[in-house]
């Protein structure tokens, strides 16, 4: 993987490296807001809270591993999960150390879009910022990318495409 000039949408300043392939809301939100529905977005929680019922998610990232796991391709991306598994994820401060929640993968990935909505395993985590999550489903592309993880040339081509698709790449 070939490490090049990136505008971080998040902070605004170009940086040096490779990013993380993230995307800023679910895609069930994005449907709900251009149909003219009630959404509450956030950084990391977003709801659809008209038509009902109300549906709940958490943003979560996942790593697949480059070349053997000697580096990690991230894609940040969103976990729809039932409310009160949104409540535990909401209060998990509160002394847990590490709580696993299930859900199912809310964000179509380029590329990996037979991996929408498969079931995936969350891991809240303290010291994380966002929890990770593990899919479940063997059949899916991304469980195949967890678990075998991608060549250097791959990761270089996801995140070309990507950055070419969002129009962050700095030349």
């Amino acid at each position: 993987m070939k490490p090049g000039h990136f505008y971080c949408e998040h902070c605004g300043v170009a940086h040096f490296g490779a990013p993380a392939l993230n995307l800023k809301l679910p895609d069930p939100v994005i449907e709900a807001q251009s149909r003219g529905h009630r959404v509450s977005t956030g950084s990391s929680v977003c709801q659809i809270l008209n038509p009902k019922p109300k549906r709940h998610f958490i943003k979560s990232n996942i790593e697949i591993p480059i070349d053997g796991g000697k580096k990690k391709l991230d894609y940040g991306g969103w976990v729809e999960v039932e409310h009160s598994d949104l409540m535990t994820y909401l209060n998990y401060r509160n002394g847990m150390k590490k709580v696993r929640i299930p859900g199912f993968l809310a964000s179509k990935f380029p590329g990996l879009e037979d991996s929408y909505g498969t079931p995936v395993l969350l891991t809240v985590k303290h010291e994380d910022y966002y929890p990770h999550f593990q899919p479940l489903e063997e059949s899916s592309s991304m469980y195949q990318d967890f678990h075998k993880g991608i060549s250097s040339r791959e990761a270089d081509l996801r995140i070309n495409s990507w950055l070419l698709v969002t129009h962050e790449y700095m030349r």
